[in-house]
């Protein structure tokens, strides 16, 4: 049965999937131009100065893909499934229907980890091969909340998504958003390093929330 549940959400969002991964692809490529085009018009020494010193980001282009991508893949994923009522179907199975949620969120996010994945080995590649090793780490930094604002894109959609009462999809709305928003906000290059694992526990509780509405979506009473 849980093959069959991940077969059927691997085949339902297969080909959009394709899509989001072919745009990360363009993004990664728009990335290594830009910062190619830097050491054209300038002195190495001069942008080390800029990007180490001056904290100048030379991969903004990133910031928002993850939660485009996030979000899409909610959208591919669970609009379906509530239009047609194939996860109310879904969970008259003899399984908790907590089981059956994490199989699905469980695919939506290895899809949106694979599609981030080119993102991060492109990041990784481009300062290795320009910069010294320590800007790669201030990278990492900056860029994890630009991940977990794609994360919480996802399961923030879900939580939207499944929820059958109007009135509570407006407040998860609100949620998802604030949250989301929470990891983009402007900051310094590197200034996250020593809260990045506190970073987390939100996306944990937003998992723990997806749950709610699949239960009331569960129970709720037909006429």
């Amino acid at each position: 049965m849980i093959r069959a549940i991940f077969l059927k959400e691997f085949y339902k969002i297969r080909w959009l999937w394709v899509m989001v991964f072919l745009v990360n692809i363009g993004v990664c490529i728009h990335v290594f131009l830009t910062t190619r085009r830097l050491f054209i018009l300038d002195h190495p020494e001069i942008v080390w100065y800029r990007v180490l010193h001056l904290g100048q980001i030379h991969y903004g282009a990133f910031k928002y893909l993850p939660l485009l991508s996030g979000g899409i893949l909610a959208i591919i994923q669970y609009l379906p499934e509530m239009w047609q009522q194939h996860l109310r179907l879904g969970l008259h199975l003899p399984a908790p229907p907590h089981r059956l949620i994490l199989i699905h969120m469980g695919v939506g996010l290895t899809a949106l980890g694979l599609a981030m994945l080119p993102d991060m080995m492109t990041l990784s590649g481009v300062i290795l091969c320009f910069f010294p090793l320590e800007a790669l780490q201030t990278a990492v930094v900056t860029v994890l909340p630009w991940f977990f604002a794609g994360i919480a894109a996802y399961l923030g959609g879900a939580l939207v998504l499944l929820e059958p009462d109007l009135k509570r999809k407006s407040y998860n709305l609100i949620v998802a958003a604030g949250t989301a928003g929470l990891y983009l906000q402007p900051a310094e290059p590197g200034q996250y390093a020593g809260t990045i694992i506190l970073m987390v526990l939100p996306l944990g509780l937003m998992i723990l929330s997806v749950f709610l509405p699949v239960y009331r979506f569960r129970y709720r009473r037909t006429t």
